[in-house]
């Protein structure tokens, strides 16, 4: 009896020092050895793991190195860090970027030439927010010979898949040689997307709002009708074309009206890769300048910071 119990004590002492039991597959009927140096693993023969079959060449080949580590991360969505902009704006891609050019002279002629601005952009499956802000001035031999600023604000609401959207329009003027001090106009209507390819994006508009001249003559709202058109030319990988045309009639007389017209080039660099350079025209005509000359005429060349 007592060596019974010892028996059974060492076999349970072997068995803890084995770790757990490992079970078979299920399907497994043991090893079958069918002839001499034919050894069967417990999924099959070795061979067939690393030679394709014929009903499937694909099978037995290596992966490449790191393709499921690469897998694994375009899977995963990646977080945004801090100091990113997508981490305080939202997961949708947004185009930002600074706009600086300066000229001047020192000497017999003392001229500083200066013109800044920015743009924020971004276009989600539902809207399409786009602003841009352009300031200039120039001064000769001590006298201010130009002064003004343009900001431009829309926000299209993108109707599912239809070509037709709904905006807001605001175009706010500051100019100190005009009889007026600041210009705004607002307008709300619909717009349809004419083209619509990784190349091309021409987007034409129809509205009605109101324009109003503080500091000016006729220091009160105006009803106006919008009629606008939007065109962007990737022309190459580096090339792009910009222009914005709009058209402000009053109701009251389509003969009295404002044409805004923006036009741009924009040329991306080699090095770095987030600066472009970009030839801009910007201008303005007014019907009733109220004894100042018609029309404004910006132009400048510029360096552009993509943030």
């Amino acid at each position: 009896m007592a060596c019974l119990l010892a028996t059974i004590g060492a076999a349970r002492l072997e068995a803890q020092d084995a770790g757990p039991a490992v079970l078979p597959p299920p399907n497994w009927d043991g090893p079958q050895l069918t002839a001499p140096g034919e050894a069967q693993s417990a999924y099959g023969s070795i061979e067939a793991l690393v030679t394709p079959s014929a009903a499937d060449p694909s099978a037995g080949e290596s992966l490449p190195p790191r393709t499921i580590e690469e897998a694994a991360a375009g899977a995963v969505a990646l977080t945004p860090m801090w100091y990113e902009a997508a981490y305080w704006l939202g997961a949708h891609p947004w185009d930002m970027g600074l706009e600086l050019g300066i000229n001047g002279s020192e000497g017999t002629n003392n001229v500083f030439s200066m013109r800044a601005g920015g743009h924020v952009k971004r276009v989600t499956p539902k809207w399409k927010f786009d602003s841009s802000l352009a300031y200039n001035k120039n001064n000769s031999n001590g006298v201010e010979t130009q002064n003004n600023g343009k900001h431009d604000l829309r926000l299209d609401r993108i109707l599912a898949q239809s070509p037709w959207t709904l905006f807001v329009l605001e175009n706010l003027i500051y100019d100190e040689f005009q009889a007026w001090d600041v210009q705004l106009s607002l307008n709300t209507g619909v717009g349809y997307q004419l083209f619509k390819t990784p190349a091309l994006d021409l987007l034409t508009r129809v509205g009605a709002g109101a324009t109003r001249e503080f500091g000016g003559a006729e220091n009160d709202w105006q009803p106006t009708a919008l009629f606008g058109v939007d065109y962007n030319h990737q022309i190459t990988k580096t090339q792009k074309l910009t222009a914005k045309v709009d058209y402000f009639p009053e109701w009251e007389d389509f003969r009295q009206y404002r044409v805004v017209s923006d036009l741009g080039w924009q040329v991306d660099l080699d090095r770095p890769k987030n600066v472009s350079l970009k030839f801009s025209v910007i201008d303005r005509y007014d019907s009733t300048p109220d004894g100042v000359d018609p029309n404004s005429l910006d132009y400048a060349v510029l360096m552009i910071w993509k943030l």
